[in-house]
């Protein structure tokens, strides 16, 4: 735990930082109040600092050899020799090492060098996919920046000097200077009269997708969330606007994401006692506790096959009365014992998951550690930061509103501001694409309506008219570039002129690139869809036949219809956070004889705008249309869109000069209101289609984001997250959130489906409310803001072109950071989980019928009294290892089934279910009755029952009987367990109602290992001396007989369990959360 010591607030520089940690990294610096409560002077005042001078460079270094250097601790790099003794330390890999010591103890070199293969292989594999992954993920320590501009004062010198230091030996109570473009590089207070429009993009932090705009008051809320301190800067966050001086009052592991990063390696803690504690730390060593679902599940069989093989071991000895105990009965012994741990198990699971995960992988999810795939399989619940997650992370115009009657082709239409025209962009996956479609709206904004951010919306009146005249209304919505009302003409040139961003076409086939301020960039974008882009009014005309021209062919004609002409700049008002708004003007130079004039534009907040507008169109704005216009304002901004005004004027040309020069105050006066701009970050187009899988799957999406209420509520209502009609708790602030106590949490009916302005806390209280309701989480982000409950959710997944932080936290990692990618990552897991379902039957089912035949064989006496075994531990082992691992492995490939995402969570909760133990029953009985009655047949009903003398060791005359029948019981089971692989791709549908050639290479696995059996039974030596069978002659026949007894009996027995599931059949059990029971797949299968 990080030492936290306080400063004191004297003036000294040598008493006002008081020594702390001195370890290689800084860990914490706090001020007895908080920086952004109290005014800049006292926080310059209680570190100690100069705002002109700065801190001498004696003074610096002992800050930094006090506080350490200014840098995250990097997170530990993976261990080649940590990640081999993980897999070694699973229970099923410890128990075959068991197996192996005892084999080679008893001189079995055969089976203990089979079982030492089988550990090497499930160590290697399982190794060597985990470093893999673990290799993809960087460092902590590229999130920051690499230098930083500061005020120092030489030591005995007066004069201070601005110098670029490493960001590494920034100290608290450093001046630094930050403009645009700048990383900030350590957490700062903004100082009183050193802050010009300053703005920074702290995405990766709180989830805000636009920058925040700061200042130097002080804000009076203490506990307000992180992106509400807008008089701080944070560390990692880079300046997009403006310029300050900043003192530091926090570095390295103190600051908001070295918090983040401390956070990572905390636990959710455990508030058992006494024996219960012990009990807790028990399991955990054990490996059944504080894992993966799947790893539990693999501990405890492994423990409850162990204790089995123990008595299985003593009941093999017991059988000769613990004296003279022969060598072959110690490795028959062995090999009873080695018979029902499924050998192959591990090798399978981790060779089924890694090529799950190399699937994934090519669908843009990359998987670090194996097991969070089965892990998937059974989450109820899926927490999504919003920005660039379930949004594109980009700002686009979705609306303008002019307060025009209508959209009259190249005409103005009247002034009405109490209903007005309303017009709808089109956004295709590239936000910055400056092409797309442009609707007017045939329906009013109204503040109780919900915008329908998936499709324009539709005329209501056209809902019963002919469907041709519903087709002519709906071509006459569309807008043309050429037929502009006039009102929504002079907002394009305001959206396009009074704008600084600028638009750079695809290279290598990649999408549009812009540059600017973000809103900037929709309104750019949302003019050249108007056509009305910024470099084709600025730019005088070539009048040449250009081939690549915007009027391919038509060079006569303008490069903006009805403009022959264009702009010259004359000055610009640049954006100020303190006025919020910009202006700037424009000299029009004619061509063709037409007026040349000033034009006069400026745009920004609402109400600042209104402030320096007269007149709409030629009507006065008063008091009557202001309030009418922001009832438009509110109505847009209830729908999540932010809302700026656009306004302009025009003067004549002469005035020029004067309009250069006259204040600014001056300029931005007696303006014409010309409408609205809605501006949001749009949802991903597949954010619907994965939401509404998640909802048909039974498992409850929830939004976490930093951004403002209104604008995730209309993002969660568009996409599905949030019904129309949602309860008054569904939605929260992440101050509301963690004003509750863990108990007023517990006792919601649900836990909210939306949280904004989500602390980093926020959300692992969250993933710790869920998991205490015995839920599991799904936690999906790409800011450090996430790093935490990423780590904490039982599957964190990363964003690839999120923070580092957030990459080495998570689990899983997407590549196109698209949210229906996870999805996809859930279907693949549920699929997984099947398999191992299918494939544990088989390996199990497979080893009680081995079992079986070995445990009843030991009532068969020779002569000697000693038991003859049906089959011989060389067989056994064959069996358990070679004829069961590739068919396994095999169904661990089978594909996903169509159903995968119609289940609920709870039917991949647990594989050991009540019909998994009588499948295992009734499978393993059968198989081994079978093979022990052919072996029964052949040794009683052929020949005349004779055991012979020492038939467990050598091959002699007098055991050609026990060699022939142990060959028939070897070849029933072999083939019959082949046929019982293929039986196992569905555990109700019959053989002849399944796809067998879905998965070609378990039908390969099960022809090649039945053809296997023949050189086993007729190769001498191998037949004889190795397996001691005999060759089968007329025994075939009774084998492929009990074959169609296994195939009858199995069908009758999916026939009867047919019936049972129709009569008892019920709809899954869904969570109270489930509001989709049953919709149409959207997200292709994986």
């Amino acid at each position: 735990m990080a030492v936290t010591e306080k400063y004191t607030t004297s003036t000294d520089p040598e008493k006002a930082l008081p020594r702390a940690d001195t370890g290689s990294t800084a860990v914490s610096q706090s001020l007895p109040f908080k920086a952004h409560t109290v005014a800049s002077a006292k926080v310059l005042e209680a570190l100690g600092g100069n705002v002109t001078k700065g801190l001498t460079e004696p003074e610096a270094s002992k800050r930094k050899e006090s506080y350490g250097p200014n840098r995250l601790k990097p997170p530990k790099r993976p261990s080649v020799l940590k990640i081999i003794a993980r897999q070694v330390g699973n229970a099923m890999t410890l128990i075959l090492i068991a197996a192996m010591a005892v084999s080679f103890g008893t001189m079995d070199w055969i089976s203990g060098g089979v079982i030492a293969a089988l550990v090497a292989l499930n160590v290697s594999v399982g190794a060597y996919t985990e470093w893999q992954a673990e290799k993809t993920v960087a460092n902590l320590e590229s999130v920051g920046a690499p230098q930083a501009t500061v005020v120092r004062t030489a030591e005995g010198s007066r004069e201070a000097t601005t110098k670029i230091i490493p960001v590494e030996d920034v100290v608290p109570g450093d001046i630094v200077l930050l403009k645009n473009g700048d990383i900030v590089p350590a957490d700062g207070r903004i100082l009183d009269g050193h802050c010009s429009n300053l703005e920074c993009d702290e995405a990766f932090l709180t989830g805000e997708s636009l920058p925040v705009a700061k200042q130097f008051e002080p804000i009076d809320e203490e506990d307000c969330p992180v992106g509400d301190r807008v008089c701080m800067v944070f560390s990692g966050s880079q300046v997009t606007k403006g310029r300050a001086r900043v003192v530091i009052t926090s570095t390295g592991m103190g600051t908001e994401i070295g918090k983040i990063a401390q956070a990572l390696d905390s636990k959710a803690t455990n508030k058992n006692t006494g024996f219960a504690a012990f009990w807790w730390k028990t399991k955990v060593v054990l490996g059944v506790a504080e894992t993966t679902p799947l790893q539990i599940k693999l501990n405890k069989l492994a423990y409850f096959l162990l204790g089995w093989a123990c008595i299985i071991a003593v009941i093999v000895v017991a059988s000769t009365g613990f004296k003279n105990v022969p060598l072959s009965v110690a490795t028959y012994a062995v090999a009873a014992a080695v018979s029902i741990l499924p050998a192959s198990l591990i090798a399978v699971v981790s060779l089924t998951l890694a090529r799950a995960s190399t699937d994934l992988a090519s669908r843009n999810a990359l998987v670090r550690r194996m097991d969070a795939i089965e892990a998937l399989a059974g989450v109820e619940n899926v927490c999504s930061d919003k920005t660039g997650t379930l949004t594109v992370g980009r700002m686009v115009v979705r609306k303008f509103w002019v307060p025009a009657v209508d959209w009259r082709a190249n005409e103005t239409a009247p002034v009405n501001t109490s209903r007005g025209q309303a017009y709808s962009f089109e956004t295709g996956s590239d936000p910055f694409y400056p092409r797309g479609e442009i609707r007017a709206d045939r329906t009013t904004i109204q503040a109780e309506n919900t915008l329908d951010l998936k499709r324009p919306p539709v005329r209501s009146d056209t809902r019963d008219s002919d469907p041709d005249e519903r087709e002519i209304e709906g071509q006459e919505e569309v807008i043309h570039v050429e037929d502009l009302e006039h009102n929504l003409r002079d907002m394009a040139l305001c959206a396009s002129l009074c704008n600084q961003a600028t638009l750079s076409r695809p290279v290598d086939d990649g999408g549009w690139d812009a540059n600017g301020d973000p809103t900037e960039v929709a309104l750019q974008v949302a003019a050249h869809k108007l056509g009305h882009g910024k470099p084709f009014l600025t730019h005088a005309p070539k009048h040449s036949n250009r081939p690549d021209s915007i009027r391919s062919g038509h060079s006569n004609r303008p490069l903006v219809a009805g403009l022959r002409g264009h702009f010259e700049q004359i000055i610009e008002h640049p954006f100020d956070s303190t006025v919020k708004r910009m202006s700037i003007a424009y000299k029009f130079v004619p061509e063709d004889g037409q007026k040349a004039h000033v034009l006069c534009l400026l745009k920004g907040a609402v109400e600042r705008v209104f402030e320096r507008c007269v007149t709409v169109q030629d009507k006065p704005l008063d008091e009557e249309r202001k309030k009418d216009i922001m009832v438009k304002v509110d109505a847009l901004a209830a729908q999540g869109l932010r809302v700026l005004a656009l306004c302009g004027k025009r003067l004549p040309a002469k005035m020029a000069d004067d309009v250069k020069a006259m204040p600014r105050d001056a300029f931005e006066a007696d303006f014409s209101f010309l409408g609205l701009a809605g501006i949001y970050d749009p949802p991903r187009k597949e954010s619907p289609g994965a939401v509404a899988d998640c909802l048909r799957a039974g498992i409850t999406p929830r939004m976490l984001t930093g951004d403002h209420p209104a604008t995730a509520t209309a993002i969660a209502l568009n996409i599905g997250i949030l019904e129309r009609a949602y309860g008054k708790d569904a939605v929260m602030t992440g101050q509301q959130f963690d004003a509750l106590t863990e108990d007023e949490i517990d006792a919601l009916p649900e836990l909210p489906l939306v949280v904004a302005r989500c602390a980093p806390e926020t959300k692992v209280r969250m993933v710790d409310a869920i998991h205490r309701r015995g839920q599991s989480t799904v936690m999906t982000g790409d800011g450090v803001n996430d790093s935490p409950a990423l780590k904490r959710a039982d599957v964190g997944v990363g964003m690839g072109t999120g923070s580092d932080v957030a990459k080495q936290a998570a689990r899983i990692v997407l590549s196109d950071d698209n949210f229906s990618t996870i999805i996809r990552a859930i279907r693949k897991g549920r699929s997984v989980f099947k398999n191992l379902a299918k494939f544990l039957l088989y390996l199990l089912s497979g080893n009680l019928a081995e079992i079986i035949v070995l445990m009843v064989g030991l009532a068969f006496k020779d002569e000697n009294g000693q038991a003859v075994f049906p089959l011989s531990p060389v067989a056994a082992l064959w069996i358990n290892t070679l004829s069961a691992g590739p068919p396994a492995l095999a169904l661990g490939l089978e594909p996903t089934a169509v159903d995968a995402m119609d289940l609920p969570p709870t039917a991949f909760h647990q594989i050991f279910t009540l019909e998994f133990y009588m499948d295992l029953i009734f499978y393993g009985f059968l198989i081994g009755a079978l093979s022990l009655v052919n072996f029964v047949i052949v040794l009683w009903g052929y020949f005349p029952g004779d055991l012979g003398v020492l038939c467990n060791e050598a091959d002699t005359a007098i055991c050609n009987p026990v060699f022939q029948a142990r060959g028939t019981c070897f070849s029933t089971l072999v083939i019959i367990l082949m046929i019982h692989a293929l039986e196992c791709k569905h555990f109700s549908k019959g053989l002849w109602q399944i796809n067998l050639r879905d998965n070609k290479v378990l039908l390969w696995c099960a022809v090649v290992l039945c053809l296997a059996t023949f050189p086993v039974v007729y190769i001498p030596t191998i037949n004889n001396e190795v397996f001691l069978v005999g060759s089968l002659k007329w025994e075939w026949g009774i084998v492929f007989g009990m074959i169609l007894v296994y195939l009858a009996a199995t069908e009758l027995y999916k026939w009867c369990k047919r019936i049972y599931a129709r009569r008892h059949d019920r709809p899954p059990a869904r969570g109270p959360s489930d509001k989709t029971l049953r919709m149409e797949p959207t997200i292709r299968p994986v």
